[in-house]
């Protein structure tokens, strides 16, 4: 009879862990009553050397339209290797870039916006009727550890956590949604951000936003491997079949 009790207690817990699955649940936690206004802590991204800017021209002067289009030099008539990457222009280690007719042009520390601002004024200086855009190509997100080992790009200067975390298809019940890892390079090494998705005033912390070339690590579970083994129930009537034959042969052997 005791063994039959062990048995029985172990097929209990099997099935909790095959079947305990809960929501995914994100910003909850919290007890501010909805609606509720949260102020944005999104701050312009300045960029910096590395990073691939798509800069487009287009004006009554097809050549020079055609020039932006393939990323092409005016000064040395040719495509430069170097400078043409992903369609856009790569900032230099010195923190310039360099674009057809306008020649090297500052670059690091700026915005986006403030790119495109430049060189619209240089173009109405020497060009009729032309209309400047400018986009960032290189914003990368990598995500590692119990979620998808997979790289999200976004052609966009803003992008938060719950964005990148949708866009890579969401975490699994494995992942730690409270203890999420991001990994940020700066001029001087890398900073680590703890990141707490359950957590309401996530969206107002300045860690909601994520960065061009950001690794989010996502910590796995606990008994995660065990946990998978019983993920369907065709696992648990396994069991339940090994469980009773096993009864069976201790009860004959009396």
């Amino acid at each position: 009879m005791r063994h039959l009790i062990y048995i029985c207690a172990f097929l209990v817990i099997a099935l909790l862990h095959t079947s305990c699955y809960r929501n995914i649940r994100y910003i909850v936690d919290d007890k501010t009553p909805l609606p509720h206004q949260y102020t944005d802590s999104i701050q312009d991204y300045k960029l910096k050397p590395g990073d691939i800017i798509g800069i487009n021209l287009i004006s009554t002067n097809q050549e020079i339209n055609q020039m932006f289009t393939e990323g092409l030099s005016n000064q040395q008539g040719m495509a430069s290797a170097n400078n043409n990457r992903r369609g856009g222009y790569i900032i230099s280690d010195s923190g310039y870039v360099l674009l057809p007719i306008f020649g090297n042009i500052q670059a690091s520390g700026k915005t986006i916006n403030e790119i495109r601002t430049n060189v619209q004024r240089l173009a109405d200086s020497k060009l009729i009727d032309a209309v400047v855009t400018a986009e960032l190509l290189n914003f990368d997100v990598y995500f590692i550890g119990a979620s998808q080992n997979t790289k999200v790009n976004f052609n966009k200067t803003s992008v938060n956590i719950l964005e990148a975390i949708a866009q890579m298809g969401g975490l699994n019940y494995e992942s730690k949604r409270r203890n999420i890892i991001v990994i940020r390079k700066n001029s001087t090494g890398h900073q680590l951000y703890n990141i707490d998705v359950t957590n309401r005033n996530l969206i107002e912390a300045t860690q909601f936003y994520l960065q061009p070339g950001d690794i989010v690590y996502v910590e796995p579970k606990r008994f995660t491997a065990f946990s998978n083994g019983l993920k369907n129930y065709s696992t648990v009537l396994s069991i339940v079949s090994s469980a009773l034959t096993t009864y069976y042969l201790i009860s004959r052997l009396k």
